[in-house]
C-alpha cells in the first residue's frame, strides 16, 4: 500500500497500517477505563474484572439510547483493540454471579472518534441488551445466533434494536487494521465482576504490529506552518514528545512545537500529532521530517510495541500562491487570433519568445508557454494552439452488408468532432445492420453532414427437421424460406416451401448474394404400432402383475391418470390405457382378478357331547377341500370322537388345519340312603361319593323337625351321626348338598337332596 502526504508525495517502503482518526474533543476531565477515551487496550485473551465499578466515568452520556440497543453506559468498562488478522471475531462475558445482567455494544471507530459514537449509528457493529427470561448471565458474540442487534427483554423473534431474543450474537467479520471499542454495561449494578474472553473466533485482535507513520500532511501553500503526523495505531502519550521529531529544510533544522488533542486533553493515547513550525515555509527546495525513536521504549502503541525510526522527505518546488491558467489546448480558424492572459498581482512574466508582458497574442499554430514569479515562488503553464479548415464528409453510395461482417464508414477530418445517428463520436463507424447512417462533422470552423442507406442481408437460417417421421396419409411441409434468397430442391422445385408425403431423401440449396447453404432431410413414414395388454387373468394376492409395453414416441394415460408405459397391478379390477401413438390412438383394457389368501380356522379341540359337530373350512375366493376322511366339501359333520384334518388349497397356496373331538365327560355322584355309625369301620358315616373332584361344596343335614344337625364344606368329610358329641337316635334324616364339578373342561353346578336312615 502507498501512503500520501497532503500534497501527494508518496511515502515509500512503509509496512501495512490502516489509517483512521480517533480524535477526541478537548475536555477538562482525565478519561478513565469507564470512558471511551480511556478504553483498556486488548493485549491478551482473558480479562478478569473482579470488582465492577459504579457510574459511567468522567465522560458521561457517550451512548445515545435513541440509536443504541443498550440503555446507555451503566457502570461501564470500555475496551479497545486493532485487528491483527482478518477473520471471525467473537468474545464471551461470564459474570461471576450468573444472576447478573450485562449489556454490551461494539463500535468500529477505524475512521471515526469517540465523539462520533453518540451521533453515528453506522459505527455500531454488534449490540446485545437482552435480559431476563433466560437471557441473563453469560453473554457475548459467539455465533450461537445469526443476529447482530438485540435490544432489551428475551425470546422476542426476530430481535431488533428494542427487543432481544437471545443473550448471544453472531460472530463478527473483521478486517486487518480496523480499530474497535467495546462498551460493557453492568445493568444489574452488582459489584461481583466478570471474566471477558476475547479468544472466540479465528481473528487475531491482540496487537503484534509495529506502529508506523501512516500519513504525513505537509504545508502546500505559502505561509502555512503545520505538519501533521498520523500513526497507524494509538501511541501512549507518556512515550512520545517533541524530542522524537525533527524537521530539516534547505537551510537547516526548523523550530516547532508539538501538540495532540488526546494527550493535551489528559488522555492516555493519541495517533495524530501536530508539529507547528515557528516560521511559515517560504523557501523552495527539499525538506525532511524525521521520527527519532530508540525502537524500545519510545513511541509505544497500546500493547507496548515500539515504533521504528523513519524519514519522510517532501519538496516545495512551486509557488501555489500564484495562479497561472492559459486554458486548454485550442483550435482556431484561418485569420483568427487568441489572447493569452497570465496576469497576477505583483508578478514578473517570461513567455516562450522572451517577451515580458502579462498577455500574449497568438496568430499562428504552435506551443505557447509562460513563467510567472513572485516572492512566493515560480509557476509555469503552456498551451498548444492549432489551425484548421472547414470540414467536409463523404460516406459513399448506398450499399449492402452481409450478416457477420461490417462496412467501415469513414468521416475523418483533422481537428474535428463527430456525431453519428446513434450518438457515437468516433471518426469511423462500423455499420453491421440495415438502416440509414448519418454523421455530423464539426470543428471550430463549421459543420458538414452526409448519410448513406445500407441494406442488410441476414445469414441463411435453415430450420428443417432432422430425420422427421410422419404417419401414412400425412404430409410434411419443408420450409426453407429466407429473405432475398433463391431455392433449388432435389425434386426440381424452386420455391421456398416443399410438401412431401413419401419416405425418402430431400435436398435443397438456398443461396443469397452473401452465401450458399445446402441441407438434407431424410423422411421416414410409419404405421400405428402393435400393442396388447393380453387376456384377462388371475394373480395371487402376494404377486404383482406388470402390464403394458413401451412404444417408440408414444404417450400413455391409465385409468387412474398415471402416464408410465407400464402399470403394476395388485388388486382385482379392470385396467385401461389410452395410448397416443405418433400415428394414432390405441385403447386397451384387461380384467385382473386377485385370488385372496386362504383364511379359515377349525377352532379349538372340542368334546363331542351332541350327536355331531359341524366343522367349517370355508374360505373366500376359489379353493378346493380335502378332509381326512376323503371328502371334498367345505364342511364336515363329525359324529365320532377322534382327530379330523382338512387341506384347503388353490393355485396360490395349500393351508392345513386339524381339530380333535374328545368323548363327552359326565361325573356321577353317589349318595347312600342308610349308614350305621357304630364305629366298626364299615358304613360308619354319611357323605357324597364321586368319580371327580367336587368344588364349591356345601352339605346340610336336618332332623325330622327341620333342625340342622350337621354342615360341612369339605367333600371328604362325612357325618358320623352325632350332634355335639352325642349320638343321634336311629331314624330318617333329610340332607341337601350343593357342589360344582368340571366336565368337558367346563364347570357344572349341581344340587341334590334326599333322606338317609341311621341304623344302630
Amino acid at each position: 500500500m502507498t501512503y500520501y502526504l497532503r500534497n501527494r508525495i508518496p511515502l515509500l517502503g512503509m509496512l501495512f497500517v490502516c489509517v483512521f482518526y480517533f480524535q477526541p474533543t478537548l475536555k477538562a476531565q482525565t478519561p478513565t477505563i469507564q470512558d471511551c477515551l480511556g478504553a483498556i487496550p486488548v493485549c491478551q485473551g482473558i480479562y478478569s474484572e473482579e470488582l465492577s465499578p459504579s457510574g459511567d466515568g468522567n465522560y458521561g452520556s457517550e451512548i445515545n439510547t435513541a440509536i443504541s440497543c443498550t440503555a446507555g453506559e451503566l457502570n461501564s468498562i470500555w475496551y479497545t483493540f486493532t485487528v491483527d488478522q482478518d477473520g471471525s471475531f467473537g468474545f464471551l462475558i461470564t459474570p461471576n454471579n450468573l444472576n447478573d445482567d450485562y449489556d454490551w455494544c461494539l463500535f468500529n471507530i477505524t475512521n471515526a472518534s469517540c465523539d462520533d459514537i453518540f451521533s453515528d449509528q453506522s459505527l455500531v457493529v454488534s449490540c446485545n441488551a437482552s435480559g431476563g427470561g433466560g437471557c441473563h448471565g453469560e453473554t457475548g458474540a459467539n455465533g450461537d445466533t445469526p443476529y447482530d442487534i438485540q435490544g432489551a427483554g428475551c425470546n422476542f423473534s426476530p430481535p431488533d434494536i428494542n427487543f432481544g431474543e437471545s443473550k448471544y450474537n453472531d460472530l463478527i467479520q473483521v478486517q486487518e487494521g480496523n480499530t474497535y471499542v467495546l462498551m460493557v454495561s453492568n445493568w444489574t449494578g452488582s459489584n461481583d465482576g466478570y471474566t471477558l474472553d476475547f479468544e472466540v473466533g479465528d481473528a487475531t485482535v491482540f496487537d503484534n504490529l509495529i506502529p508506523s507513520v501512516a500519513e504525513v500532511e505537509v504545508p502546500d501553500d505559502c505561509g502555512e506552518t503545520e505538519i501533521v503526523i498520523t500513526f497507524s495505531e494509538f501511541i501512549q502519550c507518556s512515550t512520545i514528545d517533541a524530542s522524537n521529531f525533527e524537521v530539516i529544510g534547505p537551510s537547516g533544522p526548523l523550530g516547532f512545537t508539538l501538540s495532540s488533542l488526546g494527550c493535551d486533553a489528559g488522555g492516555d493515547f493519541e495517533k495524530k500529532f501536530t508539529l507547528t513550525l515557528d516560521d511559515p515555509l517560504f523557501e523552495l527546495g527539499n525538506y525532511v521530517v524525521n521520527l527519532l525513536v530508540d525502537g524500545a521504549s519510545e513511541a509505544l502503541d497500546l500493547c507496548d510495541n515500539p515504533a521504528l525510526a523513519n524519514s519522510f522527505p517532501f519538496n516545495i518546488d512551486e509557488a501555489l500562491a500564484l495562479e497561472v491558467q492559459l486554458g486548454p489546448d485550442t483550435i482556431l480558424c484561418p485569420g483568427e487570433t487568441l489572447v493569452l492572459d497570465a496576469t497576477n498581482p505583483i508578478a514578473d512574466y517570461s513567455w516562450q519568445d522572451g517577451s515580458t508582458d502579462s498577455t500574449f497574442t497568438v496568430s499562428t499554430a504552435g506551443i505557447y508557454s509562460v513563467e510567472v514569479s513572485n516572492s512566493c515562488g515560480v509557476l509555469m503553464d503552456e498551451i498548444q494552439v492549432d489551425y484548421t479548415d472547414e470540414p467536409t464528409v463523404e460516406l459513399g453510395l448506398d450499399t449492402f452488408v452481409c450478416e457477420g461482417s461490417s462496412i467501415p464508414l469513414n468521416a475523418t477530418f483533422p481537428l474535428s468532432e463527430y456525431l453519428w445517428q446513434d450518438g457515437s463520436t468516433d471518426p469511423v463507424y462500423n455499420a453491421t445492420d440495415e438502416g440509414v447512417y448519418s454523421v455530423e462533422v464539426t470543428n471550430v470552423c463549421g459543420t458538414a453532414e452526409d448519410e448513406i442507406f445500407i441494406n442488410f442481408i441476414p445469414a441463411i437460417q435453415l430450420n428443417l427437421p432432422v430425420d422427421p417421421v410422419i404417419c401414412i396419409g400425412d404430409t410434411l411441409v419443408l420450409d426453407a424460406s429466407n429473405e432475398d434468397a433463391d431455392y433449388l430442391w432435389s425434386t426440381g422445385w424452386t420455391g421456398p416451401i416443399l410438401e412431401v408425403w413419401e419416405a425418402g431423401t430431400y435436398e435443397v440449396n438456398v443461396s443469397t448474394l452473401c452465401e450458399s447453404v445446402d441441407a438434407v432431410v431424410q423422411l421416414e413414414v410409419k404405421e400405428v404400432q402393435a400393442y396388447a395388454l393380453g387376456p384377462d387373468t388371475l394373480i395371487c394376492y402376494y404377486d404383482t402383475l406388470v402390464i403394458g409395453q413401451e412404444l417408440t414416441g408414444a404417450t400413455y394415460e391409465w385409468q387412474d391418470g398415471s402416464t408410465d408405459p407400464y402399470y403394476e397391478v395388485t388388486e382385482s379390477g379392470t385396467y385401461e390405457v389410452n395410448i397416443v401413438d405418433p400415428c394414432g390412438l390405441i385403447q386397451e383394457d384387461i380384467n385382473v382378478e386377485v385370488i385372496p389368501p386362504i383364511e379359515y380356522d377349525l377352532g379349538e379341540d372340542l368334546y363331542l357331547c351332541e350327536n355331531q359337530v359341524f366343522l367349517d373350512a370355508t374360505t373366500n375366493g376359489v379353493a378346493s377341500y380335502l378332509w381326512s376322511d376323503g371328502s371334498n366339501l367345505p364342511f364336515l359333520n363329525a359324529k365320532e370322537p377322534g382327530i379330523y384334518s382338512v387341506s384347503v388349497y388353490n393355485q396360490c397356496e395349500d393351508i392345513k388345519d386339524q381339530i380333535e373331538l374328545f368323548e363327552c365327560e359326565f361325573c356321577d355322584v353317589y349318595f347312600p340312603n342308610i349308614f350305621s355309625p357304630n364305629f366298626d369301620g364299615i358304613n360308619d358315616e354319611f357323605r357324597a361319593f364321586a368319580e371327580c373332584s367336587l368344588t364349591n361344596y356345601s352339605m346340610q343335614i336336618f332332623d325330622r323337625w327341620g333342625g340342622l344337625v350337621y354342615t360341612s364344606s369339605n367333600p371328604t368329610d362325612g357325618w358320623d351321626g352325632t350332634l355335639g358329641g352325642k349320638a343321634m337316635p336311629s331314624g330318617v334324616y333329610t340332607w341337601v348338598i350343593q357342589y360344582t364339578v368340571i366336565e368337558n373342561e367346563l364347570p357344572r353346578e349341581a344340587q341334590a337332596s334326599g333322606t338317609v336312615t341311621i341304623l344302630r
